[in-house]
């Protein structure tokens, strides 16, 4: 390897160029970036560009890339309602322009306007879920792996928290359930086995140093066949006797019978608290369908422990996650929240009506240009996220072809199209499931494929 001599920092940064990046991005940082350039390059072989024009415009490059934000808006065309990676549950409409009003200036996060007195930032949320779940208190923090974290370290930091083997679950991200229960401060204490725990078995491992008690929704797999697992009523009523919390971790809440709307039944939090369960926690950006945020409902002595718990403030929501979910939580005061959720809608959106979009669609992509093969078919679609394991959906949704590119090449040139679309490559054909995709992004669909024809005319 020979030496390339690479020119001077001052020379790169006075190339016109770079003179007009400075009017986007300071000059100390453009700078910086320059160097970093030149340091990459002589880590490079010889046969490198390295000319002031060559390094100026790939400088400019990074400048563009850091001037645009990371997060964009993308067509969901996976047929996974709940998709993890794209962010889970899409927010209403109604929300966002609620937000857009709330959070372009002040708001009144922690003011009672009519005294003028310091208020409590969740006090609406509190009451909303105290209404639709029929617990004595609730409360929010950032997520639900937060909820349960904070419940342990409160309630039983330095004791043994007592789970069922077939409920140390893990889920995406790594989140590991054991994992959350030590680094919080508990003793984990498994009883029964992977397949069947009874009652017995918790009541035998309760002592003088036993904490909290947690059942655990098995909200990404299931257990088939010769298992057991003790009901909600048998570990309130145990828990109860022996004086000792319980907790059920329902992972993805769900605030009215699924079953209604054609789907698997899941157990409500309402069902829940019913059954004598001291807190129930969850996850606000599942079947909820609103922001990222875990919720607690339960016993009100114990909601005031865990608010109280200066590990509390850490986990607490800020003031757009709070308006959101404000927002979500009236939408299940309306008899059809249905209509007014885009979580529920996809998922409960009449298969007929699905297909039918998907044939139109297919028909008017097919007519827009010959380079383009676009056939209706019928697919199996998934609420995704944790929630309604192994339930698949009937759906709707085309295969698309261009040109005949590969498959892995259409669906690159998707993801990079504008909007980017995410498709799903599956026995070699690329596929759009249309329960993911709005009525309204379409006419974007539509554009994005167009796009791509165009750019290998």
């Amino acid at each position: 390897m020979t030496t390339t001599r690479l020119p001077q920092v001052d020379r790169i940064l006075r190339h016109p160029l770079l003179i007009e990046a400075q009017s986007r991005i300071r000059r100390d940082l453009l700078t910086d970036l320059v160097r970093q350039h030149l340091e990459n390059l002589r880590s490079c072989p010889a046969e490198t560009e390295a000319d002031i024009e060559s390094i100026a415009s790939s400088v400019v490059s990074k400048v563009d890339l850091l001037l645009k934000p990371s997060l964009r808006k993308v067509i969901n065309g996976t047929g996974v309602v709940l998709n993890t990676n794209l962010g889970r549950a899409p927010i209403s409409s109604h929300a966002l322009a609620y937000l857009a009003e709330m959070a372009s200036g002040y708001c009144n996060l922690e003011v009672d306007l009519p005294t003028g007195k310091r208020g409590k930032r969740s006090l609406k949320i509190e009451e909303l879920l105290r209404l639709i779940t029929g617990a004595e208190a609730g409360m929010v923090v950032n997520n639900n792996a937060a909820a349960v974290l904070l419940a342990v370290n409160a309630l039983a930091k330095g004791r043994e928290v007592i789970v069922s083997r077939g409920e140390l679950i893990e889920i995406g991200g790594s989140f590991r359930l054991p994992d959350v229960i030590e680094s919080a401060g508990g003793i984990l204490k498994e009883v029964g086995t992977t397949n069947r725990t009874r009652l017995s078995d918790f009541r035998k491992a309760i002592g003088a140093n036993t904490g909290l008690l947690i059942r655990c929704h098995r909200s990404n797999f299931e257990i088939r066949g010769f298992t057991e697992q003790v009901s909600l009523e048998e570990l309130s009523a145990l828990s109860k006797v022996s004086a000792v919390p319980f907790l059920e971790d329902l992972g993805s809440g769900v605030l009215f019978a699924l079953s209604a709307a054609g789907l698997k039944d899941e157990p409500t939090v309402s069902e829940v608290i019913l059954s004598g369960c001291n807190l129930v926690c969850f996850s606000a950006d599942k079947l909820l369908g609103g922001p990222q945020a875990g919720i607690i409902v339960g016993k009100k002595e114990l909601i005031e422990r865990l608010s109280s718990h200066p590990l509390y403030r850490a986990l607490r929501l800020d003031k757009v996650s709070l308006a959101l979910l404000e927002h979500t939580l009236m939408a299940y005061l309306t008899p059809s929240p249905e209509d007014l959720l885009p979580v529920l809608s996809l998922l409960t959106a009449a298969t007929s009506d699905i297909k039918l979009r998907a044939e139109n669609f297919a028909r008017t992509v097919c007519d827009a240009s010959g380079k383009i093969g676009c056939v209706a078919i019928s697919t199996n679609a998934a609420a995704g996220g944790g929630s309604l394991p192994c339930e698949l959906l009937d759906s709707f949704g085309v295969v698309l072809s261009i040109d005949q590119m590969r498959p892995t090449k259409l669906a690159e040139a998707l993801r990079n199209a504008q909007p980017p679309v995410i498709s799903i490559v599956q026995n070699d054909q690329v596929i759009l499931d249309f329960r993911t995709i709005s009525v309204n992004d379409e006419k974007p669909l539509y554009d994005a494929i167009l796009s791509i024809v165009a750019l290998r005319m």
